[in-house]
């Protein structure tokens, strides 16, 4: 991404163009699409695609509110969640059974969420059952689902990303941006006390989060295209 040849000035304004413009339009497009071939593909499954393209325009739009500020934390942090979105997308696209693992998984995320709300009133000395009552909830709608079992972990992106040949681009790409969306000694000590750094830094980031939500836009539209038509 970085360049002697890299032209700040022009990338912003590509980058400014393609997230408040032609990415939404193409999400518009597919969320049209997912509408008209609702009715011939499973529930789950267009609900299941249809948040995904919510996420996209979400964190597009919040890269793209990060092109007014200095901001590169979180020019960073919304290129990394499009990042991790397109390896989401092209696994869900690669088969049904893909896609219902991932549709299964937000059981299991909630399953982790309530364990660690429950260790943090642990921590500060507060008896609860939310722990307890979570997970009976979340084993009910597990049921409901036709899920057997919670205990099985999530799949993690990296998986995922070596499930369907993208582990090159996720695996330094996703170091490259954490160094700048966490608070590492490098960011802290150095970078975000130099503005010119920052600002060529963020600018990257930016142009890498493009790229990628042109990526989820466009394996987006596959899948969309893919189902059934009337």
């Amino acid at each position: 991404m970085e360049s002697s040849e890299y032209n700040i000035e022009f990338e912003t304004r590509i980058s400014r163009e393609k997230l408040s413009v032609a990415i939404p339009e193409q999400l518009q497009r597919v969320l049209d699409t997912l509408d008209d071939r609702k009715s011939n593909v499973e529930e789950w499954y267009v609900s299941l695609l249809t948040k995904i393209v919510l996420s996209v325009g979400r964190f597009s739009r919040d890269l793209l509110d990060t092109m007014e500020k200095q901001a590169l934390p979180a020019a960073a942090w919304n290129a990394r969640n499009l990042l991790e979105l397109w390896v989401w997308i092209k696994y869900c696209s690669v088969s049904r059974a893909n896609a219902r693992q991932f549709h299964e998984d937000v059981l299991r995320d909630m399953q982790g969420l309530a364990e660690s709300l429950s260790k943090m009133y642990k921590t500060r000395g507060i008896k609860t059952e939310f722990e307890a009552e979570a997970r009976k909830k979340l084993t009910d709608l597990a049921a409901n689902m036709g899920v057997n079992s919670l205990d099985a972990s999530y799949l993690r992106v990296s998986e995922a990303a070596k499930a369907i040949g993208l582990d090159s681009w996720y695996g330094p790409m996703n170091i490259h941006l954490s160094k700048f969306a966490h608070p590492t000694a490098g960011l802290v000590i150095g970078i975000l006390h130099q503005d010119e750094m920052m600002k060529n830094l963020q600018s990257t980031c930016s142009t890498a989060g493009v790229f990628f939500a042109i990526q989820c836009a466009d394996a987006l539209s596959e899948a969309a295209n893919a189902l059934p038509s009337k």
